[in-house]
């Protein structure tokens, strides 16, 4: 009888399903939503080498739990530890939490209710509260709110940052870039997905950020060792600069940074830009429906 080998998507699929399980196991969910996938493969063929395939895929996943106590750290240091074929960014919320943010037209939540793929349920049925329908009339104007609030503080630390570069104070430079990174990722989270954000690792951030766009993650982390170091300069920075005696930067570290962080705030504004407009043509279009609506509804009172 010949042995069967499975492909590299069904072989992913079943070592997925063996995470899950082992994720319910140690936590007890109530559900796990996936509000976003990416995957990638890569194979090498040659002459000179055997063949080697590499199959990943990342994950966004809202975790609803019974309590409303947060468990988001521990559930993402067991996935890191755990899923080894890619990266998983866990949100944990509590059920009754959820259908309150639900109620008061949470984008982000009703988004995930509604449009997001339900992989496990501990029951079999959907405890989340998906009658409502999104208004989007205040998407916008809320994305305006929370951009003018972030960006300035992000042009802030910049402006410090560029003063410790030149006067040579290039640990604290970099510590100041990484509130730079912070408070632009806040921002892009909040406008794209109106998810209130409380992580501070940029990591997780990033992870977090794939939901609507690779841009963020790529900028720093494009697939190169030297962009790897130099991330990990930046994060470890949060809180070597201020704790260890031991964390240094040089010069050119610091300069490398600074010319990454100055371009990922360009594209932050402009991203949020974008979306911002999409935002406001989706409020534009839904009120216009809405007067279409009640018009028809109007005209068809008078002829009855």
């Amino acid at each position: 009888m010949e042995t069967q080998t499975l492909s590299p998507a069904l072989n992913h699929a079943n070592y997925f399903k063996t995470f899950i399980r082992s994720l319910v196991d140690k936590f007890q969910p109530l559900q796990i939503f996936c509000f976003a996938k990416s995957t990638s493969f890569k194979e090498l063929q040659g002459c000179f080498t055997d063949q080697q395939s590499k199959y990943n895929c990342n994950y966004c996943l809202l975790v609803v739990t019974e309590s409303i106590t947060r468990i988001d750290y521990e559930a993402q240091d067991f996935s890191n530890y755990h899923y080894q074929h890619g990266n998983i960014t866990i949100l944990c919320h509590g059920l009754e939490n959820i259908n309150d943010a639900i109620k008061a037209n949470n984008r982000f939540f009703m988004t995930v209710c509604t449009k997001g793929q339900l992989i496990y349920s501990y029951d079999g049925m959907g405890n989340m509260d998906c009658s409502n329908v999104f208004i989007p009339t205040q998407s916008a104007v809320k994305a305006i709110k929370h951009l003018s609030h972030r960006m300035p503080l992000a042009d802030g630390f910049f402006n410090g940052a560029g003063e410790c570069l030149s006067k040579e104070q290039f640990t604290v430079c970099v510590f100041m870039l990484h509130q730079v990174v912070e408070q632009c990722l806040i921002a892009l989270i909040r406008v794209h997905l109106a998810y209130r954000s409380e992580i501070h690792n940029l990591g997780r951030m990033l992870g977090l950020s794939t939901a609507f766009s690779d841009r963020p993650l790529k900028m720093f982390l494009s697939g190169s060792a030297e962009d790897k170091r130099l991330f990990e300069v930046l994060t470890k920075s949060y809180s070597g600069a201020r704790y260890a005696s031991t964390f240094k930067v040089n010069e050119e570290e610091a300069k490398a940074i600074y010319q990454k962080v100055a371009a990922f705030k360009v594209m932050t504004l402009e991203m949020c830009q974008q979306k911002i407009e999409y935002l406001d043509k989706e409020a534009t279009n839904y009120k216009e429906l809405r007067s279409a609506s009640r018009t028809q509804d109007h005209s068809e009172q008078v002829l009855i």
